[in-house]
């Protein structure tokens, strides 16, 4: 897992003379190492449980289309209003003047947010921020007073295997409290609601979590929150997920500032290391970042970093995987030079670096292409130079080089996750244009050696590693 905690001074606006936005350590909890009973638990949720809050996301009814009543021939009597959506989750209390952390998917789309406290009494809530990416929102809450709060604790130090109990409002039961185990932790596989993209780094847990669970605390046995519930496996049992709250740690200031989380861009497209990779690029362990590709006038590429290039070090922080960069430099305050240790064809080197504002727009994504066949690969799979009507499939007219046309089944190609549609741009150390190129490329590598290949799919660089059979 990458390493919240030292990330927590790379955020702008969390430092200063301000009241911290939440209470660290532990409160009404046990001492370490204590052994675990179910007075345990009892005392756990009697603690923390005035800290949790139901959430109810209301959305505006559409009053330009009404719902036609069963039965009804036509307009007038039989139409009535469409009903108010409504959306239900979980809060938890992280400040006394009534900061309330929350997932974003909780109150996406939300008019109207209402917050329940274990009192009963019912509030109305401003959405100060949220962050799709993580998952991660802040509410706000007039109570007229002081309110409980739920100290977080450290994420990092969660240990699988460790006691914990989420509380929340599973199906609207309110302040349902359930106990299990941490039985995984660094999950980044997981893609809530099929989401795409985001920075996901699950703490995995048996602790029931139902809907309506979504971003309530994950509460250690000291009695400290360590994550934000926010994703249950739907096919099985007893596995459910949560956001670390260092992540949220990072995220919620950001916030309070600027009601959502500002993001800084380096201009990379990193990679983690296969074993595979890790042997066609004669790397000496599976540690880093490789980066795929480097975006012309961006950061990296004045910088003088190259596709191919090993991120091993961030800014003092060890990269053990395409994520940690990903998410380190994206927490990084624009503008801040930092410096990364990288290796480029085993040679190690440092570059400065100043990350910039991350831009907003989206990378396009090119169409699945509809191929005619080509001429046949040696490495189990067909090419051909791309025309002007296969650019057009590919949705580029200018496009240029050499492409997949098909991948023979159970051949060293489709083992390494080539597909149909990739555009091919260096074999080896060979750029390839042409038809000529890629084929000088592959006879230049003897057989049964690795050999590596940059492809284009989807509009992003991807490194590929097999053996020349």
């Amino acid at each position: 897992m990458v390493r919240w905690a030292l990330l927590l001074f790379l955020v702008s606006g969390s430092a200063g003379a301000e009241e911290p936005l939440w209470t660290e350590g532990a409160r009404g909890g046990l001492p370490a190492n204590a052994p675990i009973n179910m007075q345990s638990f009892v005392k756990l949720a009697a603690k923390l449980g005035p800290a949790v809050v139901n959430v109810v996301a209301l959305q505006n009814a559409d009053d330009s289309a009404p719902e036609r009543q069963p039965g009804s021939n036509g307009p007038g009597s039989g139409d009535r209003p469409r009903p108010r959506g409504r959306g239900q989750g979980t809060g938890f209390i992280i400040h006394k003047s009534g900061f309330i952390l929350t997932n974003a998917h909780v109150v996406e789309n939300a008019d109207d947010i209402r917050v329940r406290l274990a009192d009963e009494r019912e509030l109305t809530a401003k959405l100060i921020g949220k962050d799709e990416r993580t998952d991660i929102a802040l509410l706000k809450v007039e109570a007229g007073g002081e309110l409980p709060v739920a100290p977080l604790g450290n994420s990092e130090d969660v240990q699988i295997g460790e006691w914990v109990v989420a509380i929340g409002n599973p199906f609207g039961l309110d302040h349902t409290v359930t106990a299990g185990i941490v039985s995984a932790k660094g999950r980044r596989d997981v893609r809530p609601g099929g989401a795409q993209t985001g920075f996901y780094d699950f703490i995995q847990t048996d602790a029931s979590i139902n809907p309506g669970n979504s971003g309530g605390p994950l509460i250690n046995t000291k009695g400290e929150v360590i994550g934000i519930n926010t994703a249950m496996n739907a096919q099985a049992q007893g596995i459910g997920f949560a956001i670390p709250i260092n992540m949220a740690k990072v995220i919620a200031p950001l916030l309070k500032q600027h009601g959502r989380a500002p993001r800084s861009w380096l201009g990379v497209y990193p990679q983690s290391i296969t074993a595979t990779l890790r042997k066609a690029f004669a790397l000496t362990d599976a540690r880093g970042a490789l980066l795929s590709d480097v975006v012309a006038d961006s950061p990296a590429a004045k910088a003088g970093l190259q596709a191919g290039d090993v991120v091993t070090d961030y800014d003092g922080h060890a990269i053990r995987r395409a994520d940690d960069l990903m998410w380190l430099v994206a927490t990084t305050q624009a503008g801040k030079k930092v410096i990364l240790n990288c290796a480029r064809a085993g040679k190690p080197f440092k570059v400065e670096v100043a990350p910039l504002a991350a831009p907003d727009e989206a990378i396009p994504s090119a169409p699945a292409p509809h191929l005619a066949p080509g001429k046949k690969s040696p490495l189990g799979m067909t090419v051909s130079e791309i025309s002007p009507g296969i650019a057009r499939e590919l949705g580029n007219r200018d496009l240029r080089g050499v492409v997949v046309m098909s991948v023979e089944p159970e051949s060293p190609a489709v083992e390494a996750g080539v597909e149909r549609g990739d555009l091919i741009l260096r074999l080896a150390e060979t750029p390839v244009s042409t038809l000529d190129d890629y084929a000088h490329a592959v006879r230049a590598v003897p057989r049964g050696e690795m050999i590596r290949m940059l492809v284009k799919r989807d509009g992003k660089n991807l490194w590929v590693a097999f053996m020349k059979r």
